[in-house]
């Protein structure tokens, strides 16, 4: 009797202190949103909004004076105290959409030209990605710096596989950002780059995302990323240079604070250059 007690009163305990959140991201046009981080600030804990946009975080031994931030490229970012949020009645986060002023500049095309920036080293050397088997952590966040001083177009934006094999669909996010003290900063989008990943849609061992079209104009040093975005079954692993010891990789899981180390994911961008 005293065990079945014992038993009752632990049961009970774990369902008072449980504080997992179950909610959604959507934009302001109430459409959900698949890909969205929801984690704690400046932490390696959090979650992604499913295809319907829901998530379910489990917040329980979190200090509740920290904050929630929800992220998703080409919106403003949400950003709430643990506290406020566990008490939402309906935990629904929306979104706004940023707004940049990136002016469409009209250019011949004889006064362009066009160039490839970044690291486009095709090897047998597994330098990072993800593997659902092996990984602890699906959802991390691989950057590389860019130098730039000239106005440029971005056509496209690629990565190059060593080695892959996609059982369940892979949706890989795509950003560009700002330098901050030579660590990636504020998103350049102003719209989300996204791209559903089947075995059939690598070529040559490349993945190629066509951003021709959105206008993306830049004038600065930037980064370029790529992030996992669902819970998929498989591996993409990116080929690189570990020996390029002059450049840096940035990591970062969710939301949290980016980190680096030497060498360089096999991360580039086509672009127009004005001659």
């Amino acid at each position: 009797m005293i065990k079945k007690a014992i038993f009752f009163l632990l049961f009970i305990s774990g369902v008072v202190y449980s504080q997992t959140v179950n909610g959604s991201v959507q934009n302001e046009d109430k459409q959900n949103l698949i890909g969205a981080i929801v984690s704690v600030e400046d932490s390696n804990i959090g979650v992604v909004t499913d295809e319907n946009g829901l998530f379910s975080i489990d917040l329980t031994d979190i200090d509740k004076s920290k904050y929630i931030v929800a992220y998703l490229g080409g919106y403003e970012s949400y950003r709430i105290k643990v506290s406020d949020f566990i008490n939402l009645k309906k935990p629904i986060i929306t979104l706004k959409g940023k707004v940049i002023d990136l002016k469409e500049v009209g250019i011949s095309p004889k006064k362009m030209s066009e160039k490839n920036l970044g690291v486009r080293k095709k090897s047998a050397i597994e330098y990072c990605g993800y593997d659902s088997e092996l990984d602890k952590y699906l959802f991390k966040e691989y950057a590389i710096k860019i130098k730039n001083k000239k106005k440029i177009k971005l056509k496209n934006i690629n990565i190059t596989l060593t080695n892959y094999n996609i059982e369940t669909p892979i949706l890989l996010m795509f950003d560009i950002y700002n330098d901050k003290n030579d660590f990636p900063n504020e998103s350049l989008l102003e719209e989300t780059l996204s791209k559903l990943i089947s075995n059939s849609d690598i070529k040559n061992n490349e993945i190629s995302l066509d951003v021709s079209d959105k206008n993306i104009w830049i004038e600065e040093d930037f980064y370029v990323s790529v992030r996992a975005a669902n819970d998929f079954k498989g591996k993409l692993i990116l080929s690189g240079n570990v020996f390029a010891f002059s450049q840096d990789t940035f990591l970062r899981f969710y939301n949290g604070n980016w980190s680096s180390f030497s060498g360089a994911p096999s991360i580039n961008v086509g672009v127009f250059v004005k001659k």
